[in-house]
């Protein structure tokens, strides 16, 4: 018998499990990391990963949804999105970075992983858009691109209200 779109053979009829162990296996890889400072393979010799996981690169991108769950929920905590500016974005970025280290920190150690290009470049064009960068109409790349520039390096306005 076939599974489910989405779903992994021998992982039962519940999608709602799959999901479950997959993020149980994905906070014991947050946890290995946190204890051992691996950032680089901290799932190395944990078990679930080839159950849940088709990989390393399926790992990561459950690892980047994560982030991007949190990074959009505070986004969203309080304030209309739409009244964001590029410094409020870069902070509240910021924040989430502290707050969640270990999760950045496995993320960051694989930037150049082809696996994260794309969910990168997305979370990148929403943040250019919730801080006003990209307009409505601006091509999803030059909106990548600005929010790139927006978590990469410090803008003018943030500069000077740091000396």
């Amino acid at each position: 018998m076939g599974s489910r779109p989405g779903q992994r053979e021998g992982l039962g009829n519940q999608m709602g499990t799959t999901t479950l162990h997959r993020r149980d296996v994905m906070r014991a890889v947050i946890e290995s990391s946190r204890s051992t400072g691996d950032r680089v393979a901290p799932w190395a010799g944990l078990a679930g990963l080839a159950e849940h996981f088709d990989g390393e690169d399926d790992l990561l991108v459950e690892m980047h949804r994560e982030w991007l769950r949190v990074l959009v929920g505070r986004l969203h905590r309080g304030e209309v999105v739409a009244q964001r500016t590029p410094a409020n974005v870069r902070d509240l970025y910021d924040e989430m970075c502290a707050a969640h280290p270990t999760l950045r920190g496995i993320l960051d150690a694989h930037e150049l992983n082809p696996a994260l290009w794309e969910p990168t470049e997305r979370e990148h064009a929403l943040l250019a858009r919730i801080a006003g960068l990209a307009p409505e109409g601006t091509p999803a790349e030059n909106a990548a691109a600005l929010g790139r520039s927006l978590v990469k390096q410090r803008i003018p306005v943030q500069r000077s209200t740091l000396r």
